[in-house]
């Protein structure tokens, strides 16, 4: 049948990954229902799953366990830290009760000898020895020679530099400058004692910590074996593709033209993009063609789902635990695979179109069964677009959050404080605490179009670039985003070179309102690179594209007022430092700009009534935040004059003064430019109530719109 137009809605990706996380999230219930009934650690919500693995395949993985140091700790002795002479301190206290009864009080005594008997070596390596040669040696002092990390022999409780000694015969003493601190050499000096590093019982890994190079080091220090270290199992996830068209040949080159064949791109691209997440182990499930029909396709999906029927009753446990397949969702007449997944596997839509580019047609299923023993078993399978940009894009969407949910658990024990734990809570919780892409807000090097039905997820190259304010008095690091070029879903080519995906409104006047995302707007980008620090409870992406059909309108409505003296010419970079600083032209648009110059006391008069009418005139009548800047030079007395002149006008027409926001404005400033402290600041509303003035210089500009940022834009809901 060929299908005119799709049944289902279409979601916002944002609701399709809650979806995706919740559903998840009730899989991880299921199982530690199962663990329960099993006997296993019901504080969390995997399985008693884990196993061991290799040196070199321990990197990257989830320790399944709190692992704890041996006893007694590192180091197992007193190791010498520097090459030396170990000595015992109570062999000094004679010769200090000497030293310090001779000659003249607190001055250095140079002619005072302080030696030991040298009685042994120890070099790193040895064994712990006993030096016991006290009866050749009753009355006097003695050493033994060491070097760095060798055990401290017994009885000695400290270390001499080398540095500090002169060798004599036998015999080492001590240069006569170093004397003086050597008598006061305290028990302990320049040895590390038993267990200093780590100590006996103390965590190395953390259970849940993903293993890194210097956990191997700890970990042999702590005397614990590699062999016993036990990591979280990896997820088990089936790459599937379907149709007819693709290529079954593993060299393409022997594939004539016209043949209608194309490569299978996807299962390479997928397999070897999931084994990069650390989270999972991918499985080739090869390719199915749409003439094998809904019930052959669906028979093999469910073995590799459940295992043998005589199984399936019992478990839960087949090959695989998330199936993605590539191909045969979308509206042709041999797309079947939504209906080989609730058909002939009794699956679950939850939803079937999503609001993006690319990606649109992608599908989310959840596939129930019941064991004899009465638990749920869950299965997940995320049915892609067959275009490989899509099946990518969303694979990192949708798909890698999902396996790292499962892989990484929910730790019941970090609820909120008073929640029962319930199906519910156990899901709230999760789905709140799960990782996400981190994100980085990113400006654009150059314009790019907007689609008018859907927001995108643009591929682009990130650089990072150190930017500096209009008055070149400070610096600081941003992202700027470069597209990959031609955005097709077909267009391989596209994912090259790509750091992230960033997030585009839809346009037009049912989107953003505008059609072109112009050089230098700001906009949220997914990091592909990393899923580290941000929960999805807290992402940006969470809160945007909330509704399909959303208008998106930039809050601000800025009106820019520059004040110079008459020999300035106008800074033309301020009303984009602006706009920019305000969150760029998605969140605000400049809708008037205007001059005053300030002259000498004689026409100050004019300067009032000019300065005035620009605020309260017509041409300002739109807008609701309106900043007076006062443009500065190379000389900061006439700056200084300019600024205070400007204030001084400023402050009767003032309505409401908001000098809170005013010292916001100071700090902001004088964080980038130490000058700006000079400018005295005003904020309040004018034009009855319905904007907010704000007066500053353009020294440190940028850091004193950054402060108020968030104030205006809350602030500028309640402006009428």
């Amino acid at each position: 049948m060929i299908k005119t137009k799709s049944p289902l809605p279409m979601v916002p990706v944002s609701e399709a990954l809650e979806t995706v996380l919740t559903e998840t999230a009730k899989l991880l219930w299921f199982r530690r229902q199962e663990t329960h009934e099993l006997g296993g650690d019901a504080s969390s919500s995997q399985p008693p799953s884990s196993t061991t693995c290799t040196q070199s395949q321990l990197i990257g993985r989830l320790s399944a366990e709190d692992i704890k140091a041996c006893h007694p700790g590192y180091p197992d002795h007193n190791s010498s830290i520097m090459d030396g002479y170990a000595v015992r301190t109570s062999d000094l206290d004679s010769a200090r009760d000497v030293y310090n009864n001779t000659g003249a009080h607190g001055d250095e005594q140079t002619d005072f000898v302080l030696d030991f008997a040298i009685v042994g070596k120890v070099y790193a390596g040895d064994d712990d020895v006993t030096v016991d040669k006290a009866g050749q040696y009753n009355n006097l002092r003695t050493a033994v020679y060491i070097t760095t990390g060798a055990v401290v022999p017994h009885g000695y409780d400290a270390v001499i530099p080398i540095e500090e000694t002169t060798y004599l015969d036998n015999k080492m003493q001590i240069i006569p400058s170093k004397v003086r601190s050597v008598l006061n050499t305290k028990p302990g000096t320049w040895i590390r004692t038993i267990g200093c590093d780590i100590s006996p019982g103390s965590t190395i890994v953390n259970k849940g910590e993903m293993i890194q190079p210097v956990h191997l080091a700890l970990l042999a220090q702590a005397g614990v074996s590699l062999e016993d270290v036990k990591v979280k199992e990896l997820v088990r996830i089936g790459v599937l593709s379907t149709g007819n068209e693709l290529q079954q040949k593993a060299n393409w080159g022997e594939v004539q033209n016209g043949s209608g064949k194309i490569p299978d791109v996807n299962r390479p691209l997928l397999l070897s993009q999931l084994s990069s997440y650390g989270s999972c182990e991918p499985v080739d499930l090869g390719i199915v063609s749409d003439d094998e029909g809904l019930d052959t396709i669906a028979e093999r999906l469910n073995g590799l789902f459940w295992g043998d029927e005589s199984e399936q009753s019992n478990t839960c446990n087949g090959s695989i635990d998330v199936l993605i397949t590539t191909g045969g969702i979308s509206m042709g007449e041999k797309d079947i695979m939504e209906q080989v997944f609730i058909q002939g596997m009794g699956g679950h839509v939850h939803f079937g179109r999503m609001n993006m580019k690319p990606g649109k047609p992608t599908t989310f299923i959840t596939i129930d069964q019941e064991t004899s023993r009465g638990e749920m078993c869950r299965k997940l399978v995320f049915a892609l677009p067959g275009n490989p940009v899509s099946a990518s894009v969303c694979t990192d969407l949708l798909v890698r959050p999902c396996l790292d949910l499962i892989h990484r658990g929910v730790d019941i024990n970090n609820m909120q404080a008073g929640l029962t734990l319930s199906t519910d809570s156990f899901v709230q919780h999760a789905v709140g605490d799960a990782k996400v892409h981190d994100e980085v807000l990113a400006t654009l090097a150059s314009d790019v179009k907007l689609d008018n039905e859907r927001p995108e997820y643009h591929r682009v190259a990130l650089q990072r670039v150190l930017t500096t304010n209009t008055t070149g008095a400070s610096q600081q690091y941003s992202f700027q985003a470069t597209s990959t070029g031609v955005q097709r879903s077909s267009r391989v080519l596209s994912l090259r070179n790509a750091d992230g995906l960033m997030v585009l409104p839809r346009g037009g006047p049912l989107g953003c309102g505008y059609d072109v995302a112009k050089k230098g707007m700001q906009f949220p980008v997914l990091l592909y690179s990393s899923m580290a620090e941000t929960f999805f409870k807290d992402s940006i992406h969470r809160s945007i594209n909330a509704a399909k059909d959303e208008v998106l309108t930039p809050s601000l409505k800025l009106g820019v007022i520059v004040c110079r003296s008459e020999s300035q010419a106008c800074n033309t970079i301020i009303n984009d430092t602006l706009v920019q600083s305000l969150g760029g032209e998605s969140q605000v648009v400049l809708m008037q700009e205007a001059t005053c110059t300030v002259p000498s006391d004689t026409k100050m008069q004019l300067f009032i009534r000019e300065l005035t009418n620009n605020i309260y005139g017509q041409s300002m009548g739109g807008v609701n935040v309106i900043f007076v800047v006062v443009q500065s030079d190379d000389d900061s007395d006439s700056a200084f004059r300019v600024g205070l002149e400007v204030s001084h006008v400023l402050r009767p027409i003032v309505l409401k003064n908001a000098n809170a926001m005013a010292m916001q404005l100071r700090k902001g400033a004088v964080s980038e430019d130490g000058i700006a402290a000079l400018f005295e600041n005003v904020v309040g509303t004018v034009r009855v109530g319905s904007a907010v003035l704000l007066t500053c210089s353009d020294r440190g500009l940028q850091g004193a719109v950054g402060a108020v940022r968030g104030s205006l834009r809350h602030l500028a809901t309640f402006l009428d």
